[in-house]
């Protein structure tokens, strides 16, 4: 096989709002640590495959992120579905183009849509310099643990607060891709973890969070001749365990963040250095998107509901205001909702799996289980983010997690059952 691996900084040169808190609607006051997209293009005889790893909240829900992966897919000389592209979901990253009002009203649009367009042009530059860069060489894959999630949603008199939930379940295992030139050397190790990037709360300056606290680290250890990358997991329910002050969160100074990349460094080098890692042979490199159609609850559905709502005040009275705009110019309101389900098989045994959501554990772990006996390395926030995606237990039991459809505008919550659905579309995709 061959590979090329080309990383650039996409830290906005101008002025933007940050993502990730709807309370925070003002731009950035300056950056803490680079944010970075890296491009990883994997080759096995003519087939070809773009896995990229993105600094971002999340990609857009947008027409600008069907627009890139056309531009990347020509780049790259691959199929559509053969593009992956993983947002590490840092809260202290730039807002993206969206439709919904709750994007409108809250944050400065022009900047956001001018910060997509630069980004697609250095993602393109960076997927050019892969290619070009593109040598022959080794793909291995290793799992171990990771100590860094906390689970975030307790029981607290029935009712599901996002807060420190210490025996609450979290997929704590870490999971490493590492490539090595013809000469077996590390050239390129991308680490997947699944944990909410949101150590450092609210603040207002840029920075990729720990991902980019263990890059740094990496870096330091490896030098520069060899690329650390991000992935993100099905850590929707969960924080970084260091955040944790009795029930309540805190915020983390900046000046923190290099601890935990330290801790990060000592696991990711447990598994480097270990015994596990295997090697892939005769990569398979096949894509597929499967579409899900996942129906809501339909909760509110008249004008009188949304009028009642709107004196609720908060997130409900936008919920209303925008249900009944859309009545007034007499479209329905979104009973269902379209996610994709994306599968590239990168040998017969392993698989990416990649949603198009924010996905709890609980879901993250039934949609792996459709490619068993192979092993999957599940990524959520892939090529947009739609909404939280809960297992049914977790959708259940309600919370924050599962009123995705009050910044959506839908009838009402997911109903049940999405994990099986999406599972089906992997199986579908074996």
């Amino acid at each position: 096989m061959r590979f090329g691996i080309a990383q650039r900084d996409i830290t906005p040169p101008f002025p933007t709002s940050m993502a990730g808190y709807g309370a925070r609607k003002d731009h950035f006051d300056g950056v803490n640590d680079p944010l970075t997209f890296t491009a990883v293009v994997l080759e096995e005889g003519e087939r070809r495959a773009l896995l990229g790893a993105a600094d971002l909240c999340q990609f857009a829900n947008h027409e600008c992120t069907t627009r890139l992966i056309d531009g990347l897919a020509g780049v790259v000389r691959c199929p559509r579905d053969n593009i992956l592209l993983n947002a590490s979901h840092t809260h202290g990253g730039p807002k993206v183009p969206s439709h919904t009002a709750y994007y409108r009203k809250r944050y400065d649009t022009a900047a956001a849509e001018r910060y997509a367009e630069w980004l697609a042009e250095q993602m393109l530059q960076a997927t050019r310099d892969a290619v070009d860069a593109l040598q022959e060489g080794s793909l291995s894959c290793g799992e171990g643990n990771t100590s860094l999630p906390m689970n975030r949603r307790p029981d607290r008199d029935g009712h599901v607060p996002n807060a420190p939930n210490p025996g609450g379940p979290v997929d704590d295992r870490m999971q490493l891709l590492v490539f090595r030139d013809a000469a077996d050397s590390v050239k390129a190790v991308g680490m997947k973890v699944s944990c909410h990037p949101v150590a450092t709360g609210a603040q207002h300056l840029l920075t990729a969070d720990y991902p980019g606290a263990w890059r740094a680290a990496f870096a330091r250890a490896f030098g520069p001749d060899v690329t650390p990358f991000f992935l993100q997991g099905a850590g929707a329910d969960a924080r970084p365990h260091h955040a944790a002050d009795g029930d309540h969160w805190r915020q983390l100074k900046h000046a923190e963040l290099p601890q935990i990349g330290q801790e990060l460094l000592a696991e990711s080098l447990y598994i480097l250095t270990g015994r596990e890692l295997r090697k892939l042979d005769n990569l398979t490199l096949a894509g597929s998107v499967n579409h899900v159609s996942a129906p809501c609850e339909h909760r509110y559905t008249r004008r009188e509901q949304f009028e009642e709502l709107i004196v609720e005040g908060g997130y409900q009275r936008e919920y209303a205001e925008e249900a009944l705009e859309l009545l007034d110019a007499g479209k329905a309101i979104p009973d269902h909702v379209e996610f994709q389900v994306q599968t590239l098989w990168l040998d017969r045994a392993i698989a990416l799996i990649g949603l198009d959501v924010e996905p709890l554990c609980g879901l993250g772990r039934v949609v792996e289980s459709a490619v068993a006996p192979a092993q999957a390395m599940l990524l959520g926030y892939t090529n947009g983010c739609i909404c939280y995606a809960p297992d049914t237990h977790e959708m259940q039991r309600g919370g924050y997690e599962a009123e995705s459809y009050l910044y959506s505008c839908w009838t009402g919550p997911l109903l049940p059952g999405l994990e099986k659905r999406m599972a089906e579309a992997v199986a579908g995709a074996s």
